[in-house]
């Protein structure tokens, strides 16, 4: 569904299920089972303890979990702004957007293969990601936007091609077949 009045287009670069963020996320469950295990468990530590170990938990997973970067596009600026976000400041710099003739949707087959390194769970398996281009006059891409979301790749694709009055192109499968998501 597109929305008449959209200004900007925020695409965040993050997953909560992997590296770093998978990490922060551990550390606030952890600290809100300190906080909440005592309670419920009398483990003959200190409550100040519990306490303190729970808040620092949670005071550490917090900057890691909110620590990503992003793309955020101002139609009526005719601006962007590749930037990285800690504890929700963003920096980066505002750059001119050039003419966007071309808005493509890609949907591309993978075997996704994690590398154990002692936060990610080590997982592989085929996915599919859809991918949006976005072309300017250059052959390569200014902007490329990677959802594991089918429906939502294709929504944000038609908002940044009606925004931006340029081109959509679709493949054959996304659009004979709507609601397929990224993993098989």
């Amino acid at each position: 569904m597109l929305q008449p009045n959209v200004i900007t287009f925020d695409f965040k670069r993050r997953t909560l299920i992997s590296g770093p963020h998978l990490l922060g996320s551990l550390l606030i469950l952890s600290g809100i089972l300190a906080l909440v295990g005592t309670s419920f468990l009398n483990l003959g530590d200190s409550l100040e303890r519990n306490l303190a170990v729970g808040m620092a938990a949670i005071l550490l997973g917090l900057p890691i979990l909110s620590t990503y970067g992003g793309t955020r596009i101002d139609f009526s600026g005719n601006r962007y702004k590749n930037y990285r976000s800690i504890a929700g400041f963003r920096q980066g710099a505002w750059k001119t957007l050039p003419l966007i003739v071309r808005v493509e949707l890609i949907e591309t087959k993978r075997r996704r293969t994690n590398q154990p390194n002692g936060i990610s769970p080590t997982l592989s398996g085929n996915v599919i990601e859809f991918t949006i281009l976005m072309y300017a006059s250059a052959p390569r891409p200014l902007f490329v936007f990677v959802y594991t979301n089918g429906d939502k790749a294709l929504e944000q694709a038609q908002l940044l091609a009606s925004a931006l009055k340029c081109k959509l192109v679709l493949p054959i499968s996304q659009s004979t077949k709507p609601g397929r998501q990224g993993t098989e």
